[in-house]
């Protein structure tokens, strides 16, 4: 088996549930064709670099897979007929692959924003620790300076 990564371009006015189904129908089409998806990774809406369809952004989706060329065929088919699809590109990552040494990763759920105002308090050095870096930073000035001195020497030393 082959392990390819897809990544895919959904029409950004699409709604969350068509995105669940898009994803459903792609990961189902994976492992119809016996294969394993090892990741699927939604990347949000962003700006495309040029319009696609008359469409100046896209929702960005990635999908890690392992399988056969055919499913790689059959992948691309669905996607060129969803007319949910912008774009599509599919990269061959590995020749050979073991699909039970891979270890399959999971979405992680998004953030919400109750957890980004109570998020863990910056971390303050303690007064000594500032105190010891302030000490050795003279120090390496002084042996930065002692270099370049043995530098201009060693030149002015060679050009006589």
């Amino acid at each position: 088996m082959r392990r390819y990564e897809t990544i895919f371009i959904v029409t950004p006015d699409t709604s969350e549930e068509d995105l669940k189904s898009v994803a459903t129908k792609f990961r189902g089409v994976v492992s119809d064709m016996s294969g394993l998806v090892v990741a699927y990774t939604e990347q949000g809406k962003k700006k495309l670099a040029y319009d696609v369809k008359k469409q100046d952004k896209g929702y960005y989706v990635l999908m890690d897979f392992v399988g056969s060329a055919d499913l790689v065929a059959e992948i691309e088919r669905n996607m060129r007929l969803d007319d949910r699809i912008l774009k599509y590109l599919t990269v061959k990552l590995e020749d050979m692959v073991d699909p039970e040494s891979l270890e399959v990763i999971e979405p992680e759920p998004p953030e919400e924003t109750e957890s980004a105002v109570t998020s863990e308090p910056e971390k303050v050095e303690s007064p000594e620790v500032q105190e010891s870096e302030e000490a050795e930073s003279p120090e390496a000035q002084e042996s930065e300076e002692t270099k370049s001195t043995a530098a201009q020497k060693s030149k002015e030393d060679e050009s006589r």
